[in-house]
């Protein structure tokens, strides 16, 4: 049966329709990313406009998106299992748009917090049904390259995101830039109603895909390299969710540079560090799991350990140029392998159960990244700022990056299970 499946996404792979689905899911990305990270860009004018705590501000951008996004991820991870993921995509993509330009409308914490409770709904039904889509449009050896190429698109959301966010609300406020935001992605749900849905892996042929959610939680964390998997992409998202949220502010605050400056450097280096790196590692990764599958474990446990120092180094800076470039670094080697690490999940999941297992891993980086990463930094500064003051979240963020080595630690231990437990 695995070879029917991979005959099946060997001759979608190269062909005009999956190369317009990459594309395609690549921009969804782009604009899933940049309206779940536009609010890191204006976080230090809401504040002192709505007058709000760091940790206030770590809720906003951390647990109210978080805890939804964490919750409607799994049943939505099913129902692309279930149904048409093109749908599914188009109706989360209109969701998480709508509010995101209704955060813009917000005049106090308790909106705020409601909206991108919408945008975390709207959000969390991404991921599962386009990973599910890539994983029927490539053969298993290009699937990291194709997920890599999605995670580029995110990775450029950002990148840009913060760059042009932070010109809007320089120019013209911080509500501004989020109704901005919203908008622009709207256009993409046309374009994914026309998207075809591609035959659904082993499920296309026979397999019943009714199997129970508990059943299918059982067989997945069973798998000790799927386990594993899970709890290096969860705690990486501490680190990463926690500094991408909190660097913006980081740069206005300590290195006394304005939105716009900020905004741009802040952009250029997920950009640099991310795009290139991302794509590269996917490639490369594609080349060596010809000769070890066991690459696509390897290359997440080493990106990951080495960008702890790195953006450590980062955060210790008193030179703003300097700081710049290590955070390049840093974001190069930890994002790089994100699309390797999320691909990864595939190799032990069946296809009927890809939905589900990115977003049982979705879960498990909402919670613990998404969710606790940027409030933990944000109560860390609040606590250091009696002897620290604005240096308070310097420090934080410092302390945050432990997180990136231990999740290294995890990947290393998946690959002692990976060849049982592989698909």
């Amino acid at each position: 049966m695995r070879d029917l499946a991979s005959d099946s996404a060997s001759r979608a792979y190269g062909g005009r329709t999956a190369l317009f689905a990459i594309a395609l899911l690549t921009m969804v990305s782009f604009f899933n990313y940049m309206d779940r990270m536009v609010l890191a860009v204006v976080l230090e004018p809401i504040k002192r406009e709505l007058g709000l705590s760091d940790a206030q501000l770590g809720l906003l951008s951390g647990v109210a998106f978080a805890v939804v996004y964490a919750s409607m991820g799994i049943p939505l991870g099913r129902l692309a299992d279930r149904t048409s993921r093109t749908r599914l995509l188009a109706a989360c993509l209109g969701v998480w748009s709508v509010m995101t330009f209704a955060t813009g409308l917000a005049r106090n914490f308790s909106q705020l917090f409601l909206a991108r409770v919408g945008v975390g709904i709207g959000e969390a039904g991404c991921a599962p049904a386009a990973h599910s889509l890539i994983g029927d449009y490539f053969p298993a050896h290009r699937r990291a390259l194709g997920i890599s190429f999605f995670q580029a698109g995110g990775i450029a959301g950002v990148s840009i995101g913060l760059m042009v966010a932070g010109l809007i609300a320089h120019a013209y406020g911080w509500r501004a830039a989020l109704m901005v935001a919203g908008l622009a992605s709207l256009p993409l749900l046309v374009l994914l109603l026309m998207l075809p849905e591609p035959v659904r892996g082993l499920a296309g042929h026979g397999q019943d895909n009714k199997e129970s959610l508990w059943a299918t939680l059982g067989i997945l964390l069973r798998r000790r390299a799927f386990l594993h998997l899970n709890l290096g992409l969860g705690i990486s998202s501490f680190g990463i969710y926690g500094i991408g949220q909190w660097q913006m502010t980081f740069l206005v605050r300590s290195m006394g540079l304005d939105l716009r400056v900020a905004g741009f450097w802040s952009g250029l280096a997920h950009g640099t560090g991310g795009i290139i790196g991302v794509i590269g590692i996917g490639a490369l990764t594609s080349y060596l799991m010809r000769r070890d599958p066991r690459w696509e474990l390897w290359i997440p446990t080493i990106g990951y350990s080495a960008s702890a120092p790195v953006f450590a180094a980062a955060f210790l800076c008193t030179d703003w140029r300097l700081c710049i470039a290590l955070l390049t670094a840093g974001v190069g080697l930890s994002l790089s392998t994100s699309g390797v690490a999320l691909s990864a999940l595939q190799s032990f999941a069946e296809p009927w159960r890809r939905g589900t297992a990115v977003a049982i891993a979705l879960f498990t980086s909402a919670m613990i990244g998404l969710g606790l990463g940027p409030y933990t930094i944000g109560m860390i500064s609040d606590f250091l700022r009696p002897t620290q003051g604005d240096e308070s979240l310097r420090y934080a963020l410092f302390i945050s990056c432990a997180s990136l080595a231990w999740a290294g630690w995890h990947f290393m231990l998946a690959t002692r299970s990976a060849a049982k437990d592989r698909i």
